[in-house]
């Protein structure tokens, strides 16, 4: 019978990367405020403006749920603003004068973190393990 080899699951290997990278992104929003998670929707919806939840959800592959609790958090602190869509059915979004103040702020520990990682793997490798993420999130 075969051995299982344990180390090579993706799995559990990429949940360990996952957890050490967002620490160390966390580490810098922490700086002006954020949370990685908190600068990932924000850039989503400056991207995607005036996009319905579920859009942005999709976008951002989270469960709808989790997305509305942490606009909810933006909007409290004054970082985002909803409106009705168009068809008046679904919540839209956008960024504040006050959010895009905190992205243009975050920004460069954004591209800080991103060079780190480019450091760390060098850039061939940095390039194919985006690409293998991004292959890994049509699972």
């Amino acid at each position: 019978m075969e051995e299982d080899d344990f180390s090579l699951c993706v799995l559990d290997n990429s949940r360990k990367a996952a957890r050490a990278v967002s620490r160390y992104y966390n580490r810098l929003a922490r700086q002006v405020g954020m949370t990685s998670g908190q600068f990932s929707v924000l850039v989503a919806i400056r991207q995607m403006r005036e996009r319905t939840t579920a859009e942005l959800a999709d976008r951002l592959s989270m469960e709808r749920t989790t997305l509305v609790r942490n606009v909810a958090l933006l909007e409290r602190d004054g970082l985002v603003v909803s409106a009705l869509a168009k068809d008046g059915k679904a919540k839209c979004y956008s960024v504040t004068d006050r959010g895009e103040a905190l992205l243009q702020e975050a920004l460069p520990l954004w591209r800080k973190a991103q060079k780190d990682v480019e450091t760390l793997l060098g850039r061939e490798e940095f390039l194919k393990t985006i690409n293998a993420l991004q292959r890994l999130s049509q699972l």
